[in-house]
């Protein structure tokens, strides 16, 4: 067979490897944080395949929002902490009274009530 039917063969298997991947969004999707989720949420055309996405990442990360939202005194407990530390490195005051967290738990539960 002559070099160009070999590159040109070759050239079509890696595209239809590459599409077979692209249809199996689930099992490639990188479920580790959310801005890799994200982008295969967008990236993926069907509305089965995003929620067959949608309900593998809060499967994976139940456990760590169950977690949150059972503990937001240590969780805002540590958030002081690590505020503390980073304005006494940086030479600021510390601000008092930060609602930033109150307001990331109220967001995640609405997002995950909305998944469900």
């Amino acid at each position: 067979m002559s070099s160009i039917k070999k590159k040109s063969l070759k050239s079509l298997a890696e595209g239809l490897s590459k599409f077979e991947d692209g249809r199996n969004a689930v099992k490639n999707s990188d479920f580790t944080d959310l801005k890799s989720f994200i982008k295969d949420y967008l990236n993926t055309p069907d509305p089965k395949r995003r929620r067959k996405l949608a309900e593998e990442f809060r499967k994976r990360h139940l456990e760590l929002y169950t977690f949150i939202k059972e503990n937001p005194d240590l969780i805002s407990a540590e958030t002081e902490i690590t505020k503390t530390v980073q304005a006494a490195l940086s030479g600021e005051a510390p601000e008092a009274d930060n609602r930033q967290l109150t307001n990331l738990l109220e967001t995640i539960g609405a997002s995950a009530s909305d998944i469900q």
